[in-house]
Formats: C-alpha cells, sequence, structure tokens
C-alpha cells in the first residue's frame, strides 16, 4: 500500500471520528429539527442550493476564468455542507439543533437535489457531465449518515460513552490535519499555477456572495445566520474532488483537486473576519456560545 493510499484511510477515519463525535452529541429532535421547521428548510435549501449555483453560473459565464477553476466553482456549488460544520459552527455558538438538523437535512436532500442540479448545469452549458449517483451516495453515506448514526446509537445503548464525546472529535481532527498537510504541501506547486486572470478574486467574490447568502436567509437570530452562513460558504470537498475529476481529463486532475483545495484555503480565510464579527454580538437570549 503506497503512502497516498495510507494518506486516503487516514483521512476517512478521521472523518468517521469527527462526525461520530457530533452522532454522540445529538438528539433524535436535533436531528429533526430543520424538517420541523419548513420555512427554514426552504430558506436553508434557497440559500445553498439556488443562490450559490446560480453565482457560479453567472462567473462562469461572465469572466474568463481558468477552465479547471470554472469546473471546480460549479463542482463546489452543488456539494452539500461537510462533515466537519458543526464543529465550527458550535464553537462560535451556533444552536445544536439547528447545526445538527442542517447537516442532516442537507445530506439527505442532497441524493436528490445534486443530480437535478447536474442536469441543470448540462443543460445551461450544453455538455454531458459524467455524473455518479453511486459515489455521491456512498460519499454521504460513508461520511456523515453512517458515523452520525452510529454516534446517535451508542448514545441510546451505552450513554456513559457520549462523556467522551470531545476527547474522539479532537483525535479525528489531528488525524484529519496530519494526513491532510502533506497533500496539500504535495499540491502546493499546481495551487500556485492557479493563480491569476482573476482566480483568487472569483473564490473571493464567490465565498462573499455564499456567506451573504447564508446570513440574510438566516432569519433575525445571529445563531442561526452564523450557521446558515458557514452551511452555505463551506462545501463538502470529497463530493466536490469527485464531481470535478470526472469531468476532467487525466492530466488536468491534479489540478481540479488543487482548484478545490485553493478554495478551502482561500475560503477559510475569508470566513474568519465574518466569525470575528458576528462573535462581537449577542448570541440567541444572550447564552454563551458553545464550546466544541
Amino acid at each position: 500500500m503506497d503512502a497516498t493510499a495510507i494518506l486516503a484511510i487516514a483521512i476517512k477515519i478521521s472523518i468517521f471520528l469527527v462526525v461520530l463525535r457530533f452522532g454522540l452529541e445529538a438528539s433524535i429532535a436535533d436531528v429533526l429539527f430543520v424538517f420541523r421547521q419548513p420555512g427554514l428548510l426552504i430558506r436553508s435549501i434557497v440559500s445553498i442550493y439556488v443562490i450559490v449555483p446560480a453565482f457560479a453560473i453567472f462567473l462562469v459565464k461572465v469572466f474568463s476564468l481558468n477552465p479547471v477553476l470554472e469546473v471546480a466553482l460549479v463542482g463546489l456549488s452543488i456539494s452539500p455542507v461537510p462533515p466537519i460544520l458543526p464543529n465550527k459552527a458550535l464553537k462560535k455558538g451556533g444552536e445544536k439543533k439547528y447545526t445538527f438538523g442542517l447537516l442532516a437535512a442537507i445530506s439527505v436532500l442532497s441524493l436528490i437535489i445534486i443530480p437535478i442540479e447536474a442536469r441543470i448545469f448540462n443543460a445551461i452549458f450544453n455538455r454531458e457531465t459524467v455524473f455518479s449517483e453511486t459515489s455521491v451516495l456512498i460519499t454521504i453515506l460513508v461520511s456523515v449518515i453512517v458515523p452520525f448514526a452510529i454516534g446517535m446509537i451508542i448514545r441510546h445503548f451505552a450513554p456513559a460513552v457520549s462523556q467522551h464525546a470531545r476527547l474522539i472529535g479532537k483525535i479525528g481532527m489531528v488525524i484529519l490535519i496530519v494526513a491532510f498537510l502533506p497533500i496539500l504541501i504535495a499540491l502546493l506547486p499546481a495551487i500556485w499555477s492557479l493563480i491569476g486572470n482573476g482566480t483568487i478574486l472569483a473564490i473571493i467574490a464567490f465565498t462573499l456572495v455564499a456567506l451573504t447568502a447564508g446570513h440574510l436567509l438566516g432569519g433575525p437570530d445571529p445563531t442561526d445566520r452564523l450557521v446558515l452562513a458557514l452551511a452555505t460558504a463551506a462545501r463538502h470537498p470529497a463530493i466536490a474532488i469527485g464531481l470535478v475529476t470526472a469531468n476532467v481529463d487525466g492530466s488536468e486532475k491534479k489540478l481540479a483537486i488543487a482548484a478545490i483545495l485553493l478554495y478551502l484555503l482561500v475560503s477559510g480565510i475569508i470566513i474568519g473576519p465574518y466569525l470575528n464579527w458576528l462573535g462581537g454580538h449577542e448570541t440567541k437570549g444572550g447564552e454563551v456560545p458553545n464550546e466544541a
């Protein structure tokens, strides 16, 4: 087994542990919260799956960007929220019921929405997208639904284990960072080659529009605005990479992955000031922000 395969396994294990932690902390009421709030559910879908893809189409149609970046932006725009979203949202004061409920709702609905949006993009750009519904299903199941469900089952039958949820999550995050860094370093030359011709500006604009959409559609509660803004700007990298690499030539697959990593880096820098700004406002009912 080569180093790349080992790193891939390490990343999968780390994400499993991180999401397992969330399952150990979540209740059935948390998971069903967004489904029981149709107005909030619709606003969340519009923010994540309407406004962001529409803006991606605008960027690709109006500006002359690197073709690989164009494919990456489109792939990112229809990828669901990442499995580690609750970690940052809860740490910054997001409510547990909306954070976990949104992760559950969007993950399940993605199985229906992503194929529909892929066909819409095919019609708009007059090309046939290589799309594997099975691959998306497996990725969502393995990275979100299965570990989340296992965590909830363990919480029900062995509640004492839930006391170690944060430790399990921290172990997962450490493994994720250790496994991710070599990949990032190896792809730095490819990432650097993408910079220029408006690439950074396009990513900044994409992130700002996503944050603004989530913030405005999150409603009057600042904690809901925070969660939806993060969920709209953050994207599931594994699904985005799967969608993008299936639609570029072999020689451009590495560049496509680099484009997605570049988005993760730049968007992370952009999201930081937003979180600091929102963190200066009171959370709902004057509550102290949750600690992750």
